[in-house]
């Protein structure tokens, strides 16, 4: 069952208090989820992200009333950004496999070694941000066991000191991975029900491929009205640009 929005949390988390309207807004939303009118809820929170105000539980709220909307597409693109800007987002992380059930389009990747797996767990516990600010603490916390050592004359603090080194050149080889992922193509989510991809920018083409609103992909060129993406498998294809909503 689709786990429910949070209706109380910290506004001043947010900064909300020092534009009132943004907090109206939201209070607003969470209100109209709370009574079922979710059409309401999706647009309160539609229009703080127009007015360039984001954070990983408006994207969460907003991906909750798409979803009781039924609207797929929009749940998934909600629950993408949410985990986007917190990873470790545990009920997006649920509620996006919960919506991902009803894509149409399965592609079959083979399985992660367990290697793999459980360092994508431990990657994903922190956005980019994060990792930086881990780092920028991990150094600050060595440079403070030298100062200590070297001031007391404790030896035994070199242990520590070793350990903190280590842990500094993981966390930056997972900063470089993240910085690299960041700067890569833009993913999409398919928004239109039904989509036919087209061998070049224009419906007189060749028809590549049917794809279903959910499906997530890579976006690697923009034609004017036209976007050419590229599925997992590598299938690639162009389709309208109001046919899909970039991450």
């Amino acid at each position: 069952m689709l786990k429910q929005v949070v209706i109380i949390f910290s506004i001043i988390s947010f900064g909300f208090s020092i534009h009132p309207q943004i907090e109206k807004q939201y209070n607003a939303g969470l209100e109209a989820y709370s009574d079922g009118n979710y059409q309401l809820t999706v647009q309160e929170f539609e229009a703080i992200l127009k007015q360039d105000w984001e954070s990983s539980e408006i994207y969460y709220n907003l991906g909750n009333a798409y979803y009781r909307q039924k609207n797929i597409a929009g749940s998934i693109w909600a629950y993408e950004k949410c985990l986007l800007l917190n990873p470790s987002h545990a009920d997006a992380q649920f509620n996006l496999s919960l919506a991902n059930l009803n894509v149409v389009d399965k592609i079959d990747l083979p399985e992660l070694p367990n290697y793999l797996k459980w360092y994508e767990t431990v990657r994903n516990y922190f956005n980019i941000q994060g990792w930086i600010q881990f780092f920028v603490f991990s150094i600050l916390l060595l440079s403070l066991l030298i100062a200590i050592r070297k001031i007391l004359r404790q030896n035994w603090l070199r242990n520590f000191e070793n350990l903190i080194v280590i842990e500094l050149i993981i966390v930056f080889l997972i900063c470089i991975h993240s910085i690299f992922e960041s700067q890569s193509n833009p993913k999409g989510i398919i928004y239109s029900p039904v989509v036919i991809a087209y061998s070049e920018p224009n419906e007189y083409s060749s028809k590549i491929v049917e794809v279903h609103e959910g499906l997530k992909v890579e976006i690697l060129d923009f034609n004017g009205d036209w976007v050419n993406f590229e599925l997992l498998d590598g299938t690639v294809g162009w389709i309208l640009n109001n046919q899909i909503r970039k991450l």
